[in-house]
């Protein structure tokens, strides 16, 4: 969104929402061919990079992915514009979102590690001359600028 619309839906006073499968108006989501199903609140894309769907869509387009009300309600009272009104961060650690993650953390878990490399391939590649901590502090000591690739 260009910095110049949002200014201008925050001068209209538009409150902001998430956008998701209930709340782009029905008529919308007939456009979309496929929609995911409901999930805990973490967006449905949680591994690198970004999928997407037979027509072009990203799978993180909000056609495709459901939260939960729970997480609806924490972004709506974080979003409160009034700070009197707008709950602390204390007061939103005790949210129901938070509890409902802490229920779910087994089923989100393996999805959010699937991206991550084992630590035995990262042994495997460390020279054999070192040894521990000793080694890696030789290996980054030894390390050049113009090794870096960005």
């Amino acid at each position: 969104m260009p910095a110049t619309q949002m200014l201008l839906e925050k001068l209209n006073g538009t409150v902001p929402c998430l956008l998701d499968t209930s709340t782009i108006p029905a008529e919308e989501l007939t456009m979309s061919t496929s929609r995911s199903a409901a999930n805990s609140g973490l967006s449905d894309s949680l591994a690198t990079g970004t999928p997407r769907t037979s027509n072009g869509d990203s799978l993180s387009h909000p056609y495709h992915r459901t939260f939960s009300p729970h997480f609806h309600h924490f972004v709506e009272q974080c979003l409160q514009r009034n700070p009197d009104v707008r709950p602390s961060a204390s007061t939103l650690l005790s949210h129901s979102f938070f509890k409902q993650i802490k229920r779910r953390a087994s089923e989100a878990l393996p999805e959010l590690l699937r991206p991550v490399t084992p630590i035995t391939s990262f042994e495997g590649s460390q020279s054999q001359g070192h040894s521990g901590i000793f080694g890696l502090v030789t290996n980054l000591e030894e390390l050049e600028v113009d090794d870096w690739e960005f």
